[in-house]
């Protein structure tokens, strides 16, 4: 397994040829809504488009708030002919994880295949009529339809992206075919971080050395000078100076783990009852539940839904310990913004998680789905308040180093040219 692409690729090929070479890449992905292998596959088109590929977007659900991002960066946007979330059996926004409260079907319905097909074929006909260089398509419907329709149309080359672990095949029965026949397609799968690449491995058979792992990329530019924010953010979310303020960001999705959260943080009010605990992200449908189990922990005083923030680096800014609890993940974009902002971090011990905190003093791994164990995370943290200013430094620094946009586009871009 590799670590972006082969050793003998990574030359940067001569002016001339890049030039001659960056034809063109098609996307594929569900949706444009806001979410982490969507704001990926944003920060990915807009450093293409401006090293001078042409890149366009082929979406199967119209809308999402991403999508203005992509019009006002010049890339083109096009939509397949069908109605969204074309098959009840795998939801167009399936990110390698699950939707909580939706059952499995063994077998799509005939509307479903023939929305399916309707998509395929709107495809088929966009690569044939814009010829790009790569069809690199993301999450695991649209790898299935990617590669399909890339192949038939002939792309040169056609890549499929793996961003989380597969239980979405274990709650999908349909899904684990799908994969296969994507992977089979494609001529390379990338993941996101080295626990995906394994999982993908183990679960469909694949050799794991063709798979190329490309850890995301974070704009770090909106975490610059952010320290002097702290006191702003602070009075605004109305915590004292003795209060510790813990942050959680991310969509309230049950597989994110809130429940677990809320237990932990009630537990370890017990010990620390300067504890505030702040909700970040889009309800999708657990809020009100969350909110009546912090008041049955005797703590809905103390935890905080402030719904999606359009500021999260100066959210952050103000926050003393950030948090991960999900139950599973590929590589988290939403841990990568908390070291970027210099918090310690008490992240569950999945997926990518453990790459990103290796090496970052203060930051805990605990087990997942254990309130117990990200309560004693969360002391551990809280045990070294307050921390050493070289470590929040380090953590800042050790996050640019690794994983600007810059890096995550040249990995691309050595991939897409190198065959």
């Amino acid at each position: 397994m590799t670590d972006a692409v082969p050793q003998e690729c990574s030359a940067e090929p001569s002016t001339a040829l890049t030039r001659r070479r960056r034809r063109g890449v098609l996307f594929v992905i569900g949706t444009l809504d806001l979410g982490g292998t969507e704001s990926q596959l944003v920060l990915l088109a807009k450093g293409l488009k401006k090293r001078g590929w042409k890149v366009e977007v082929f979406v199967l659900s119209r809308g999402g708030v991403l999508a203005e991002t992509l019009d006002d960066a010049g890339i083109r946007i096009s939509y397949g002919l069908h109605r969204p979330n074309p098959s009840p059996a795998l939801p167009v926004s399936t990110k390698g994880g699950a939707k909580s409260g939706t059952a499995p079907k063994t077998r799509p319905s005939v509307k479903a295949m023939l929305v399916l097909g309707a998509a395929v074929t709107s495809l088929v006909v966009r690569i044939a009529l814009t010829r790009p260089r790569v069809v690199h398509a993301f999450l695991p419907l649209t790898n299935f339809l990617g590669a399909l329709a890339g192949r038939f149309a002939l792309a040169p080359l056609v890549i499929t992206s793996r961003r989380g672990l597969g239980y979405h095949q274990e709650r999908w029965p349909r899904a684990k075919p799908m994969d296969r026949i994507a992977n089979r397609l494609s001529h390379i799968v990338v993941a996101n971080s080295h626990a995906v690449a394994a999982d993908t491995a183990a679960r469909d058979g694949y050799d794991i050395d063709k798979i190329k792992v490309i850890p995301n990329g974070l704009d770090l530019g909106r975490f610059d000078d952010i320290n002097p924010r702290r006191d702003q953010t602070r009075r605004r979310l109305g915590l004292e100076p003795d209060e510790i303020g813990i942050v959680i960001v991310a969509n309230l999705i049950a597989y994110k783990g809130h429940e677990d959260l809320i237990e932990a943080f009630a537990r370890a009010s017990e010990k620390r009852p300067n504890l505030r605990l702040f909700m970040a992200g889009q309800d999708r449908g657990i809020g009100q539940g969350l909110a009546e189990e912090a008041q049955r922990f005797g703590v809905g005083s103390k935890v905080h839904a402030l719904g999606i923030q359009s500021d999260v680096p100066g959210l952050l800014a103000g926050m003393d310990i950030g948090v991960i609890a999900s139950h599973e993940e590929g590589f988290c974009n939403a841990l990568m913004e908390k070291l970027a902002a210099g918090l310690p971090v008490v992240a569950t011990n999945v997926g990518g998680n453990p790459e990103a905190v290796s090496g970052m003093p203060g930051c805990v791994l605990v087990e997942p789905r254990n309130p117990a164990d990200l309560a004693r995370g969360l002391l551990a943290v809280l045990d070294r308040l307050p921390e050493p200013a070289a470590d929040r430094e380090f953590r800042q620094r050790t996050m640019r180093e690794r994983y600007s946009i810059g890096a995550m586009v040249d990995a691309y871009e050595r991939l897409y040219l190198a065959v």
